[in-house]
């Protein structure tokens, strides 16, 4: 890729992260939590679970679930999904639709901006 196309790619990407073209302002700042998930979530198939976090930050911070491997939490129709809010919510599921790697896993929240990323505490899940 030209020196050219990395310029416009970073350009895209910081007007896309932050609304504006100016991320050099004195008064950005980094990721904190306002709200951080608990260590342990147990719950049943019949009632599912909500994993909840926020964050403040300047510009605000997006927030992303990420399984124990890093990669961020998927949409899972009828068992996963992440709402607007940043909320992560376990469906309630039949029995049969139990998965190990959705309902028996490792999760942590991350909050991101121009001005860094913080991770909350593992949160280790079992529906």
């Amino acid at each position: 890729m030209s020196s050219i196309g990395i310029t416009l790619f970073n350009f895209i990407l910081t007007f896309y992260l932050t609304g504006t073209c100016d991320i050099n302002r004195k008064d950005a700042r980094g990721p904190v939590f306002r709200m951080e998930p608990p260590s342990r979530v147990e719950f049943s198939n019949n009632s599912g679970s909500e994993l909840r976090c926020s964050a403040d930050g300047y510009p605000q911070p997006r927030l992303t679930w990420l399984t124990r491997e890093g990669t961020p939490a998927r949409d899972v129709p009828g068992l996963r999904y992440t709402r607007s809010d940043g909320t992560l919510v376990f469906s309630p599921f039949p029995r049969s639709e139990y998965r190990q790697d959705i309902h028996d896993a490792v999760y942590q929240c991350s909050a991101s901006n121009p001005a860094g990323t913080i991770l909350s505490r593992e949160v280790h899940v079992r529906g």
